[in-house]
């Protein structure tokens, strides 16, 4: 970036990141940061940039062991003493240049003075640190050590980084990264080789884990089959034996009502025996009865025992007789009727009767 265009005269207002310096005849009138004056055709304006600023370099030289190397970096830089700066600064364009130049060259030196592992390894140590050692006092006016002057530029480094250090040669560049490949792929191997015998190794694990848990399985399976056989032969036993007591009780109880019906059955016939035998008895005794009766014997019983049985059973026989007025043969036709059936249901009674005569 130049530096800011600055009209002849009239109002000039710096940035906030900006320095102003007003110099008339030759000493600094006014100056400050961000500041506002009026410029006249005599005055002068210097307006330095006090924000950071960067610059990138790239530079070819040889290592110790004559390998070809392209080093490139980056340096953060900012103008802290502008009333130093800007008697010695055209523009920030100029001085980024000059600072490239310089890091250009002093990189080449360092880079010569070392090896190609050293560059390649301890870039930030063995470059950065030694660009910084070399320019810094230089910017800070300095110089060299034995250097007695404090002028200075009013630049202060920040930092320099390197960014990347590349081998020229491909054919060197890939005979030394050999070793590193050889040693990738031995390592790539071995790791291979772990994991397969750790893989191995899991399976085998695995492998027995199932072959135990299936034994367990067949173990429980074949435990549970015992319990279930055992359950059922007990099972078996106690049904066999309520059977069994069943049974018995049944046949108890069949035997008592045998028993029972064998009891009735000689009650009933000894009760039809002792009845017939009554019934025997008492047609015998009736029979007897009946011829030893004389005739007045019988008129007397049919008197006091025949007639009021027939007196009975003409009662219960018919409930009301009613008699008119009529034929007198009709009536005792009735009545003679009447007799005949009452002494026919004595007779089925059982009642003595008197013989006909």
């Amino acid at each position: 970036m130049g530096m800011k265009e600055i009209p002849n005269w009239g109002r000039v207002t710096a940035e906030p990141h900006e320095y102003l310096i007003q110099i008339k005849n030759g000493r600094v009138k006014a100056h400050g940061q961000g500041i506002s004056v009026f410029k006249w055709p005599s005055d002068s304006i210097a307006i330095l940039p006090t924000s950071i600023a960067k610059l990138q370099f790239a530079a070819d030289q040889v290592t110790r062991e004559k390998v070809g190397v392209e080093v490139r970096g980056l340096a953060v830089y900012r103008i802290v003493e502008p009333l130093l700066a800007y008697r010695m600064v055209a523009d920030r364009g100029a001085l980024t240049d000059i600072l490239r130049e310089m890091f250009v060259g002093a990189t080449r030196r360092i880079v010569a003075s070392l090896t190609l592992d050293e560059c390649l390894t301890h870039r930030k140590e063995r470059v950065g640190a030694a660009l910084m050692n070399e320019i810094a006092p230089v910017l800070a006016g300095e110089g060299a050590e034995v250097d007695a002057t404090q002028q200075g530029w009013g630049v202060v480094l920040d930092t320099i980084e390197i960014q990347d250090v590349k081998v020229l040669s491909q054919e060197v560049f890939t005979r030394l990264q050999a070793p590193y490949r050889e040693e990738l792929a031995l390592k790539a191997l071995q790791a291979k080789d772990a994991v397969l015998r750790e893989e191995a190794r899991l399976q085998a694990d695995r492998n027995r884990a199932a072959e135990l848990a299936a034994g367990e399985l067949m173990a429980e399976q074949e435990k549970r089959i015992l319990a279930e056989r055992q359950r059922e032969i007990e099972s078996g036993h106690h049904r066999h034996s309520y059977e069994m007591a069943a049974l018995q009780s049944e046949l108890q109880r069949a035997q008592q009502r045998a028993e029972a019906e064998r009891v009735r059955a000689l009650m009933e016939l000894q009760t039809k025996k002792e009845a017939a035998e009554m019934e025997i008895a008492l047609e015998k005794e009736r029979r007897q009865t009946a011829q030893e009766l004389t005739e007045a014997q019988l008129q007397e019983i049919f008197l006091t025992q025949t007639l009021p049985a027939l007196a009975t059973a003409f009662r219960g026989s018919f409930d009301r007789v009613n008699v008119t007025a009529g034929d007198s043969a009709q009536v005792f036709g009735f009545l003679s009727a009447g007799v005949e059936q009452v002494i026919e249901v004595a007779r089925k009674a059982g009642a003595p009767l008197p013989a006909k005569r």
